[in-house]
């Protein structure tokens, strides 16, 4: 009889064992940081669902496992697939990169970041099937999860004026099945743009997505407009030759190395044909190599990009404001010498696919949001709790939809204690320097079988139009309980200037 009784406990040890595993494995799987539950735009690589390689997908904001969406054929929409069917449709072209220039690069012309004190700076990338990452690096956790190159993840930069626990670390933003996206062997993300669709429409199978624009924005989307791409080596004959001219008309061999180009004048304006804007040489690359990734900053007159393969740093940087023409890319470098690309995680082998760059001072430098800002008026910038170190990831964000203006605020993750385990969530706002708690929505109860690791929460509101872009600021909080034990968690409180 003592012998069954032992038998029995140590069945119950083993089942209790793997039930902490299993909640620990869906803890580490989960979404996290600021970027979490933001809306952005994507290129897929062979395309994803039917879509065109071209054809730029829109992930709105939130967690749904819906496929993404895609901008409606019309003028309006910022669309590399429109302008290719404008511009004869040629077929064959297989695009790599990609940016509306509306990054913020915050590096110095020596190529070593450089974050204003009043500041802070967060990097999007993806990384090609099969990478690795470093041993227990976030990047590590998601490729033996067996999906990493449909895997977008984050990177708050040092210097960063946020509180210390964020910054310099790496989460994965958004997961595949928060994106929408297949997994096949060879499913990769090969461009991502998140400015492309701040202040845009997100409605779901509407003719305004990505196409009708918050009018306070619309200042804050340069005119010209402009998208830049780059294509792969392969498929560069594939481009019409009229494109391997630059924009003052001279002619450039086809490569895979070279950027281009289209600009329209105004949103209701077709987009011209693609030339070239800056051709490989340029960038200090050879004619038959390939430029992966892309982010760029006409303001700062700063250049970010990576080259397939792993000869090279996977993150060069150009500074084409000198007159002393091209110049060997450089690395980027934090102030200690230590090359971004180390610091994120990633191992020697992993090549980055695609890159967007984000701070909250996009088109006016210098001045901090809500000062002509679309990123840090979109985007709620981590906290210090107000119960210690937040345990659980938030975040918030702008949504711009049929006419109105939404904030989204997101939690994702349990008490970290408990584990995961039936319990509540509510989410709460202060306003300015107050610390009074005000409800949004009702009490959210906590689903441990949600397929979304970590069960994200949304709570909504609508943001009336005479507070929009004004220097009323808001913080968005969230605090989780554990139903079983009682512990209680907070999430990183988001301000947001509205």
């Amino acid at each position: 009889m003592p012998r069954m009784s032992m038998l029995r406990r140590l069945a119950v040890y083993a089942t209790v064992s793997a039930g902490l595993t299993t909640a620990l494995a869906a803890q580490n799987n989960q979404s996290r940081g600021v970027l979490a539950g933001a809306a952005t735009t994507l290129l897929v690589d062979g395309g994803n669902a039917g879509n065109a390689d071209a054809e730029t997908l829109v992930h709105p904001n939130g967690f749904s496992q819906a496929a993404p969406l895609t901008f409606p054929n019309s003028f309006g929409a910022p669309s590399l697939a429109q302008v290719f069917a404008m511009h004869g449709n040629p077929s064959g072209i297989d695009v790599d990169a990609f940016s509306t220039g509306r990054d913020d690069l915050l590096i110095n012309d020596q190529g070593e970041l450089d974050v204003p004190p009043i500041s802070w700076s967060v990097w999007s990338f993806s990384l090609r099937v099969g990478s690795a990452g470093k041993p227990g690096s976030r990047i590590a956790e998601e490729a033996n999860n067996g999906a990493v190159g449909s895997a977008l993840f984050s990177y708050i930069l040092p210097g960063s004026n946020l509180p210390s626990e964020v910054v310099d670390a790496t989460e994965r933003s958004h997961s595949r099945r928060d994106l929408g996206i297949g997994n096949g062997p060879s499913t990769e993300i090969d461009g991502v743009d998140f400015p492309m669709i701040l202040g845009r429409d997100q409605g779901l199978n509407t003719p305004g997505l990505g196409v009708a624009v918050e009018p306070g924005f619309i200042p804050l989307i340069s005119i010209p407009e402009t998208i830049y791409f780059s294509v792969t080596d392969a498929s560069k004959n594939n481009v019409p030759a009229s494109w391997w001219t630059t924009l003052g008309g001279i002619a450039t061999p086809p490569s895979g190395a070279s950027i281009l180009c289209c600009m329209r004048t105004s949103f209701g304006t077709p987009w011209s044909p693609p030339r070239v804007y800056m051709p490989f040489f340029e960038l200090g690359l050879g004619v038959t190599e390939d430029l992966d990734a892309l982010a760029i900053d006409p303001v700062r007159e700063n250049v970010l990009y990576s080259v397939a393969g792993t000869t090279r740093d996977q993150f060069l940087f150009y500074y084409f404001g000198t007159t002393d023409g091209a110049a060997p890319p450089a690395t980027p470098v934090t102030s200690n010498g230590q090359p971004v690309s180390d610091k994120v995680g990633k191992a020697v082998i992993d090549d980055v696919d695609a890159v967007c760059t984000l701070d909250p001072v996009i088109g006016s430098v210098g001045t901090p949001p809500p000062g002509g800002d679309d990123f840090g008026s979109s985007c709620g910038a981590p906290q210090a709790g107000l119960l210690g170190v937040p345990e659980i990831s938030g975040s918030a964000y702008r949504r711009y939809e049929n006419g109105t203006i939404h904030v989204d605020t997101f939690m994702v993750g349990w008490p970290p204690t408990a584990g995961v385990a039936p319990g509540f969530a509510a989410a709460f706002l202060t306003v300015g320097n107050s610390l009074v708690l005000l409800p949004i929505g009702g009490i959210k109860v906590r689903n441990p079988s949600n397929l979304i690791a970590g069960d994200p929460q949304t709570e909504t509101f609508v943001l009336p139009a005479t507070m929009a872009l004004t220097n009323f600021d808001c913080t968005c909080r969230w605090v989780a309980l554990d139903f079983g034990t009682g512990e209680i968690a907070e999430a990183w409180p988001s301000r947001l200037f509205l």
